[in-house]
């Protein structure tokens, strides 16, 4: 397993996180909230890994409704010796994200 994963994981489930501004904005435009940031890191994977500053890019499927089920793409940041930073959480735009929105589609040259 991924150490970085390891160490999200563990800071998550004893709920030493905390959500930045930037995510909430996303999560109040978008429809969606913490129970489904937290769900889209516990369940999901990484996709994006940005080393020199200590952040991943987590893919996640989560559940709006009893019928709908959205992937999210959430930013945390591990750099923080206790706590893990959710930098930003939104739904993946399908024109820049392949479906599912693992990987970001390969732009097209003119």
């Amino acid at each position: 397993m991924n150490p970085n994963l390891e160490i999200i994981h563990q800071r998550i489930k004893a709920g030493k996180y905390l959500i930045r501004s930037h995510a909430v904005k996303h999560a109040l435009k978008e429809g969606f909230n913490r129970q489904h940031i937290i769900e889209a890191v516990l369940k999901g994977k990484i996709i994006e890994e940005y080393p020199e500053q200590e952040r991943v890019l987590f893919c996640g499927k989560t559940a709006l409704t009893e019928n709908i089920r959205i992937y999210l793409h959430v930013v945390c940041e591990y750099a923080d010796r206790i706590y893990v930073e959710i930098i930003t959480a939104y739904i993946p735009d399908e024109l820049l994200w392949e479906k599912p929105p693992f990987r970001r589609r390969k732009r097209k040259r003119k």
